[in-house]
């Protein structure tokens, strides 16, 4: 894997690390939003859980594999989030919104797998 596309993996994986760190300062200084901002943090746990493979990659490893990895996380991103949608909590709301944020991302890094995976010799 090119230098670049370590960099966006790792960019990626930090930024849900510190919107995890952001949404746990958020919690202890808006009382009154707290239940919404752990049902943040509950949804990012997830993702640093699921992602945690992302956080130990391998500098070797290919686009396609990387390709492969990240597909699995945001197909099983996609099925956490139409549970929340079908929870619809206070808490699921936080959750969801969490989720959602870092689908976009998630979705720019595999697009970008793609383009680097159709470039390297198979």
């Amino acid at each position: 894997m090119n230098q670049t596309l370590q960099r966006a993996v790792t960019s990626f994986y930090n930024m849900v690390y510190e919107a995890q760190t952001f949404a746990t300062a958020m919690a202890r200084l808006d009382l009154a939003e707290q239940e919404h901002y752990a049902g943040r943090i509950e949804g990012l746990n997830w993702v640093l859980d699921r992602c945690q493979e992302l956080e130990d990659m391998d500098a070797n490893l290919t686009p396609s594999s990387l390709h492969r990895v990240l597909s699995d996380v945001k197909s099983d991103l996609d099925h956490e989030l139409s549970v929340q949608r079908r929870e619809k909590g206070r808490r699921a709301d936080g959750r969801e919104e969490a989720l959602t944020f870092v689908s976009d991302y998630l979705s720019s890094l595999i697009n970008a797998t793609e383009i680097e995976s159709a470039k390297s010799p198979v």
